[in-house]
């Protein structure tokens, strides 16, 4: 979903911490796969069955792709939510989300009716 969109229907104060929320909790998943890589790694035994060495490393490989996943998201949006969180603040006025939205990327003071450029189109 835009950023725009959430912004407009949740208020910026709230979006930004939803976004704050949803990337650690992205965070948490890959630290919670890389502690499940580590006790598939003890388990794997090369002297049991080979059908429980395929499931411990199908676990290993799973654990590692949604980990690595996991991680990337967190990185990710975190970045959005910085660069946005820098531009939230009023030029005129100094208020800090207190705007509405104009349009898709320009915003409009609650305070002063100063405008600016929140979400660059790059």
């Amino acid at each position: 979903m835009e950023p725009a969109d959430s912004i407009r229907r949740l208020g910026f104060a709230r979006w930004y911490e939803r976004r704050l929320i949803e990337a650690h909790a992205w965070l948490i998943t890959g630290f919670l796969c890389m502690i499940a890589i580590a006790a598939c790694m003890e388990e794997l035994s090369f002297r049991g069955s080979i059908a429980r060495l395929l499931v411990y490393v199908g676990a290993v490989l799973a654990a590692a792709a949604i980990g690595i996943h996991g991680l990337v998201r967190y990185q990710k949006i975190l970045a959005e939510a910085e660069r946005l969180g820098e531009h939230a603040t009023c030029g005129g006025c100094g208020a800090y989300a207190r705007f509405g939205l104009i349009s898709p990327s320009h915003v409009r003071c609650r305070k002063c009716g100063n405008e600016w450029r929140l979400i660059d189109s790059t």
